[in-house]
């Protein structure tokens, strides 16, 4: 047999096995179309419905279209919306804004929820966007709807469905500065063209702002600093420090206790009771120097710390080994078993011994020691073990983002000096929103008047230099005890 016999032979032999194939993709096509003249002919029959409520003078509907009309003919007049575009308007319940934009001419408009638009990646719903098919996108306000439920997955759907150089609106209730470039820093995908505040009396909706953002050709850095060494803390952000309590300048004289003077303080100003937390993208808090869970986390965190119903991730950072079980089962914390350190490396941990008949509250502390310790230090040391420590600038810079609201305690028996110089230096201590800081200086002892500790070598005055200069450079940090 011929070479071209034999080669249409074998072609013929494949066709059936692969006829049941090419059946079922046309099958699939034909359902999908029908699913989606179903929806649309769904939703343009509750169109239809509105119009007739329209023509009957419904004076709430007549309000809500004419709010619309007016928003939209100005994005038109402005050129952000065309006659041609094809149009998205998430979270559309009532119909109303697909209405509006149909009455002005833009007729290629529809709606859809913002959970369906979240599953329509994932084939979870019968309208199954392809990416780039959109000309502009609408996100009009709801008063029940919580951005900070999903909010990196309904702005990864909208970049995704949005036309290159397309454009998206959006109407929040943004009320500060701080809320304002909480909500733009979570538009990775996007550049800001405009930005209003919106007043229409006849309607009842609270004071509202338009963001108009278009769609970039590439995301923006996903990382929370620039590439320089330095970050750069916002005005509207070091305005808020102006708010703290102030500082305890002159040192206590009298007793103090191991359960802290400022975990029970009336008068802190926590960040969270001045702004909103519901644009940020993950709500995250850091305990440096942990211990065993009710030391901070379960005794002070989870109870006092306002979180206005935000949950928060819990990074519990401890050094020594025997508070590792108090960890087992918490959930929603995650014990990073290392030091806390100004680079990753090996480092002597010690455990400092009781002092007999002085019942100092501060004994079985342990600390790090970067050098080797002297024979007279070692005197005073009850164990000394070998423990990891952990780059925390490079972590922080690694595992957040300026999308993130970010609250840390840091109580590391003396450490904080080095540490803090470090998160300044390397510009990570912007990615911290709040933090709530232990100073160690060298104590007047409980017992005896006019003795001190002589554990630490910083004096109460260099503990006062380093709070007013992290405010200075626009740390929202509180004296913690």
């Amino acid at each position: 047999m011929d070479p071209f016999r034999r080669r249409l032979n074998s072609r013929k032999a494949i066709f059936p096995q692969v006829l049941p194939y090419f059946i079922l993709i046309f099958i699939i096509l034909v359902l999908a179309i029908i699913k989606d003249g179903l929806h649309n002919q769904k939703f343009n029959s509750h169109l239809s419905k509105l119009e007739n409520q329209s023509s009957a003078g419904s004076s709430h509907l007549t309000k809500a279209v004419h709010y619309y009309n007016t928003v939209f003919q100005r994005l038109m007049a402005e050129g952000f919306l065309l006659p041609s575009s094809k149009a998205l308007f998430i979270e559309s319940i009532s119909g109303h804004d697909v209405m509006a934009l149909r009455n002005i001419g833009v007729i290629d408009a529809f709606g859809i929820s913002e959970a369906a638009l979240r599953a329509s990646e994932h084939g979870l719903n019968h309208d199954p966007f392809h990416n780039n098919t959109f000309d502009f996108e609408f996100f009009g306000y709801s008063s029940w709807f919580d951005w900070s439920v999903h909010p990196s997955e309904t702005i990864a759907q909208i970049c995704r469905t949005l036309k290159v150089g397309g454009y998206l609106v959006v109407h929040i209730a943004v009320n500060d500065e701080y809320t304002y470039n909480s909500f733009i820093n979570l538009f990775t995908c996007f550049t800001l063209k405009a930005s209003r505040d919106i007043k229409f009396k006849e309607f009842a909706l609270p004071s509202l702002h338009e963001f108009v953002l278009k769609k970039a050709n590439k995301h923006s850095s996903p990382s929370q600093l620039e590439s320089s060494d330095k970050c750069k803390v916002p005005k509207y952000k070091r305005d808020l420090i102006d708010d703290l309590e102030p500082l305890v300048m002159e040192e206590p004289q009298d007793s103090w206790s191991w359960d802290g003077l400022g975990k029970n303080a009336d008068g802190i100003q926590y960040l969270s009771s001045m702004v909103d937390l519901r644009y940020k993208e993950r709500h995250i808090y850091v305990d440096l120097g942990a211990r065993n869970y009710d030391s901070s986390i379960g005794s002070w965190f989870e109870k006092q710390y306002p979180k206005q119903n935000k949950t928060f991730e819990v990074y519990a950072f401890e050094a020594d080994k025997s508070f590792y079980g108090e960890y087992e089962g918490k959930k929603g914390v995650k014990l990073m078993p290392y030091a806390a350190w100004v680079r990753n490396e090996t480092l002597s941990f010690e455990i400092d011994r009781e002092p007999d008949n002085v019942g100092l509250q501060w004994a079985e502390m342990g600390r790090i020691q970067p050098k080797q310790l002297s024979t007279e230090d070692r005197e005073n040391i009850d164990k000394v073990y070998k423990v990891e420590a952990l780059d925390l600038a490079d972590w922080l810079i690694r595992t957040f983002s300026k999308r993130d609201f970010v609250v840390m305690k840091m109580d590391i028996e003396g450490s904080e000096f080095d540490l803090m110089n470090r998160l300044v230096e390397s510009g990570a201590f912007c990615l911290i929103d709040e933090l709530f800081l232990e100073c160690h200086y060298d104590r007047w002892i409980k017992c005896c008047s006019g003795e001190k500790t002589n554990r630490h070598k910083r004096s109460y005055a260099q503990c006062m230099n380093l709070y007013a200069k992290l405010r200075k450079d626009g740390c929202f940090v509180h004296q913690w005890w």
